[in-house]
Order: structure tokens, then sequence, then C-alpha cells
């Protein structure tokens, strides 16, 4: 059995739920996300569902932003030969004029969504709320939701992804990448063979294609090394989205919806296989570089700095002091000791793949960027680790990552 989740980009017209109902097969589970954009300058329609509740709640009128989702959801459903949901979008309005909380009011998106699939591909539609299931504090209840899914999910099936429920009914959503986590869960409870995530690209790239343009895709890839890549950068699927997978040994496929027949990404339990030593560049920019030392207390100094609270990406403590790569500002680290040194707009480049040690990867990092005039600040290879990561001044990242892509995966 496959599940199969499609994002709002797959969603986003007629157009993609012809493409959706092509992509499924028999007995398949389709997880359905909110229609997306369907160019740069529109509105999501999940954010026009949060500025509805918003003006609601404030007393304000919010015809005019209702009405422009109620407008995409009733050219889907002209665009596949449906009846217009004018029933189902009177129950949000209804919902929204008398005081629908901000996750009920943005999980309709999905909610409505999947009834018009579910029409569409003539299969049951099973409610998140029924099977996706969240305590009071709205925390996942994972044994309760697998139970609740084995039950529901027994053959093909439309479930709208991003939300769930408490033992009241109350509506919560996941933080991020909810219909992902939603699909994964469904995966897991009935054992799928595979799970299908349906994106507007064709697989996980090896480097980002803003800066290479001709960026291959990675065919295979274990767990371990997507969750490196996506650490180190890479925009692909959050932790939550792929530990139920991992833990049930599930594969995931990434697909692209406009390219059907390519294989896309395959992720595995398996660890290896990915078809060399390297298999992506990624990184993140915009961080600060500080050392700080406090000769004969570097002990100390470590766990204050620790208990500080600071967005650290990276921490490396030596006999002198503490040398650290920060996400936000120094906040509560100024004073806590001499600083050495300071760098802002640092880049960390990385080197995603196995075996690096085998391949001399950071003799080879180097001379790449050597060759394209560029000097790391620092570079960090632990052992027997996934990555290799170098750290660049400000401007330079889109330089390093042509000349680390060239070095390790220009074919």
């Amino acid at each position: 059995m496959r599940v199969c989740k499609f994002g709002g980009y797959a969603l986003r017209d007629a157009a993609g739920f012809a493409r959706v109902r092509a992509i499924m097969g028999p007995g398949c589970v389709a997880v359905a996300s909110a229609p997306g954009r369907r160019d740069r300058h529109e509105e999501k329609v999940t954010d026009l569902l949060y500025a509805c509740q918003s003006a609601a709640a404030a007393g304000r009128e919010f015809g005019h932003l209702f009405d422009r989702v109620a407008e995409r959801y009733r050219g889907i459903a002209r665009g596949i030969g449906l009846p217009l949901p004018d029933g189902e979008l009177r129950q949000i309005y209804r919902g929204l004029k008398t005081g629908a909380s901000p996750a009920w009011a943005a999980s309709r998106g999905e909610w409505l969504c999947a009834h018009l699939l579910s029409d569409y591909l003539g299969l049951p539609f099973v409610e998140a709320a029924e099977t996706i299931r969240f305590d009071r504090q709205g925390r996942l209840l994972p044994e309760e939701t697998a139970e609740r899914l084995r039950r529901s999910l027994t053959g093909g099936a439309v479930l709208p992804g991003f939300y769930g429920a408490d033992e009241r009914g109350e509506i919560h959503t996941f933080p991020r990448g909810g219909s992902d986590v939603t699909a994964a869960l469904a995966a897991a409870a009935i054992n799928a063979d595979v799970c299908e995530n349906w994106k507007d690209v064709r697989g996980v790239y090896a480097a980002d294609p803003a800066l290479v343009a001709d960026a291959r895709i990675v065919p295979r890839m274990s767990y371990r090394a997507l969750r490196t890549l996506s650490a180190l950068g890479a925009q692909v699927l959050c932790e939550a989205a792929v530990a139920p997978l991992r833990a049930a040994g599930i594969p995931l496929n990434v697909r692209g919806v406009e390219e059907p027949a390519h294989p896309g990404t395959v992720i595995g339990p398996a660890f290896g296989g990915e078809g060399g030593a390297v298999i992506g560049v990624t990184g993140k920019a915009g961080l600060t570089l500080l050392r700080l030392e406090r000769l004969g207390r570097e002990e100390a100094l470590a766990r204050e700095v620790m208990e500080a609270g600071a967005e650290i990406e990276r921490l490396a403590f030596d006999a002198d002091g503490v040398c650290l790569l920060l996400r936000g500002g120094e906040g509560r680290l100024s004073g806590l000791g001499d600083c050495a040194a300071r760098e802002t707009g640092v880049c960390a480049l990385s080197v995603v793949g196995e075996g690096l040690e085998r391949i001399g990867a950071a003799a080879r990092l180097d001379t790449a960027l050597a060759g394209a005039g560029l000097r790391p600040l620092a570079m960090h290879q632990p052992p027997r680790g996934l990555y290799l990561t170098a750290l660049l001044r400000g401007g330079e990242y889109a330089a390093g990552v042509r000349a680390a892509y060239d070095a390790f995966l220009r074919e």
C-alpha cells in the first residue's frame, strides 16, 4: 500500500487535481494539503484563513478576505466537474463568525481540499480530527493516533493533513511541515510499502538549484544522511515528518508532481547506497563567529556559555577558550569572557556524505575553495561524521557552493 502526500503546489488548481488522480492507484491513501499559490503574488489559502480569523476575533469585517478563499475552492470544483462546495463554505464562514480558534480556521484549508479530493477520486474521506490525536496541551498522542489510523485507513482513502484534535474536539495543528507529518504517521500506522511525498521539485537536489543551475537529483540516501542535510541547511523535510518512517523502516520517496515518471529521491533505512561518497552540498548564511577566552577558567566559561541560552549552531572548546558559531545575536554571552575574535555575516558551507575521510575531503575542499579565490576562516570534520564544514566570509557562499559542487559532484 502507498501513502501519497500531495502538497499545496500539487493541489493548487483543477489541473493539479487531475494530475493527482493519474498518480493515485488502487488502495492508495492520499494526504491532502490546502491549495497552494498559483503564482508568487497570490496569498496562500492558509494565510487568508488566518487573516479571516484574526479580523473576526477583533470584530472587523472579513467577508472580502473570505470571498477570495471561497473563489479558490469554487474554481477547483468547477474545473473538476464537482458541485460547488457552498454548504462547506457556509459552515467555515459561520465558524469564523462565531469565535473559531486560529488552529480551527487554518485547518479548514486542508479539510475542504480533502473533501473535494475525496469526491473527485471516489474515495472515503477520513476526518483527521477523529484520527490524529493530541492532548489538551497540543502534544501528539502517537499510540492512540496509530491505532485510530490503523482502524480508519483499511483501504483507499483521503485524509486531510496538518491538523488533529484532542478529546474535547479542540483542533490542534502541527507547527511545521504539518501535512508531511500526517503522511508519515499514516504510513507508519498501516505499515505502508512506501510514503510518497509529491512536491514541486523532482526530488532532493545535491545543491541549491538557484546557485547550481544543473544540480542533479540525489537518487538514493539514508535517513541519517537526510537528517544531516536538513540540519546543515537544506530545505528538505522536518525531523517530525521523517521520524515515524525511520522507526518503522518505511522508505520515503520524494517526487515531482509535474514529472511523475521521474523516480525522484528514495530515502531508506539502509545506511549506504548513495552511489558515492558525497551526496550534497548545503549550508547556512548570516551567522556570527565568536571566540571567548578566560585563561585558567575555561571549563567554567564553557558551562556559562551553555547556560546563557544563545542560539548556538556549533561550539568548540579548547585549552584557551570557547569558539562559537551563532544563529542569532550574542545576547547574554557578552561579558562572559574576553572576546578574542568576532566575525559577523559568516557562512557555513557543508559537504555531506559517507566516507569523507576515505576520499581526503578536507584537502579536496580546501583546494577547490582556493581555486575559487576563497580562504576559509575555519574547517571542521568530526571523526567518522557525515559532514565537512568550511566557514566563509559573507558574500562568498554562492561561489563556495559552486566550487564544492564542481569538486565533489560534477560529472
